[in-house]
């Protein structure tokens, strides 16, 4: 199948560019520590320093700063052909990206002539369940992923190596920052496991997880919320609940990240063939045409179109409603049937 065979190409050069901007950024963080430890050399050379040992210290500490700027240079000139080959790269993405588009829109179409309406509602089903047992194994796979990080550190102990004949100080120093941003790393890394394998399955209720949600916007100490459900409660099946719980998820982390609201209000709301969830609160609000022209990679209108995107996918609605100073709110619908309920 043509898409099958784009796609294929589409994900070789997307993992060949990401290839080469992991070597880009081990580059970047090679050239500023370099450049750090180039400015520590030349503040070493004041006359205080060099009354201790005045000649020694001192031609070794140039000849060390001439062989660093060299190395500066043919870092930059390798970084420089990075770029291009990644500037190359992303134009080539950007005409599969194109091709495929059509391509799949073309699918889409025979697709929709072909399949009942039934039919594609299973598929986008089963399209979220898929998604959700990648992102489970994602989060297991994601202890083993911090290879960039760690190298960073593993640069910065050979670089202490470097310098601990010349100054033990700064090299215990160095050594101690190090140990500490280990520790933000593992932490780091357990919030994001978390929140891509937050609960079972099984396990989840609709209330529960809310509550859970809403209790890290209490704790933040300033903001008062409020949560009430309107309908009798239905049992809803585990996928539906969890796209409903990540929605929740994203806007209360943006409430308490962005918004400086004092007054937080949650509302479910169930009816015969549709459950509903609102989000509410007095912040600063924004406006929503700066969120529709921001990079992608920006994690405010990522956190949106996700969002979207999971109500979407199960024939539901999302709306955001903001304007600057009159807060926020979030309204969320997605229809509910036999299928929907446990």
């Amino acid at each position: 199948m043509i898409v099958d065979y784009l796609e294929k190409i589409h994900q070789e050069v997307y993992e060949k560019k990401l290839r080469l901007e992991r070597k880009l950024q081990k580059n970047i963080i090679l050239f500023k520590n370099n450049d750090r430890f180039i400015r520590e050399l030349e503040d070493s050379l004041d006359e205080n320093f060099e009354s201790f040992s005045p000649r020694k210290v001192d031609q070794k500490s140039h000849k060390k700063i001439e062989s660093l700027l060299e190395e500066q240079q043919e870092i930059e000139n390798a970084s420089n052909q990075l770029k291009l080959e990644i500037a190359n790269l992303n134009a080539q993405l950007a005409e599969l990206e194109g091709v495929l588009k059509i391509a799949r829109e073309n699918v889409k179409s025979s697709l929709q002539q072909e399949s009942q309406k039934e039919d594609n509602v299973v598929h986008k089903r089963k399209m979220l369940e898929i998604q959700e047992l990648e992102r489970q194994r994602i989060a297991k796979d994601l202890q083993d992923c911090m290879m960039q990080n760690l190298s960073n550190i593993v640069h910065k102990i050979e670089i202490c190596t470097k310098i601990m004949d010349v100054d033990t100080i700064r090299c215990r120093l160095e050594l101690q920052a190090m140990s500490k941003n280990i520790k933000e790393i593992i932490r780091d890394m357990r919030k994001i496991i978390f929140r891509l394998d937050p609960i079972p399955l099984e396990d989840i209720n609709l209330d529960i997880v809310i509550e859970r949600e809403l209790s890290k916007v209490r704790k933040n100490g300033r903001i008062k919320v409020s949560y009430k459900n309107i309908g009798e409660k239905r049992n809803l099946s585990p996928i539906v609940l969890l796209m409903i719980y990540y929605a929740v998820q994203e806007s209360c982390s943006n409430i308490i990240k962005h918004s400086n609201a004092k007054n937080v209000n949650v509302q479910t709301k169930y009816t015969k063939d549709k459950v509903q969830v609102i989000v509410e609160d007095d912040g600063i609000g924004f406006e929503l045409k700066k969120i529709e022209h921001m990079n992608e990679e920006e994690n405010s209108k990522i956190g949106i179109f996700l969002m979207q995107e999971r109500i979407y996918l199960l024939s539901g609605k999302l709306e955001v409603n903001s304007e600057v100073g009159k807060g926020t709110k979030i309204v969320l619908e997605v229809p509910i049937d036999k299928e929907d309920t446990r």
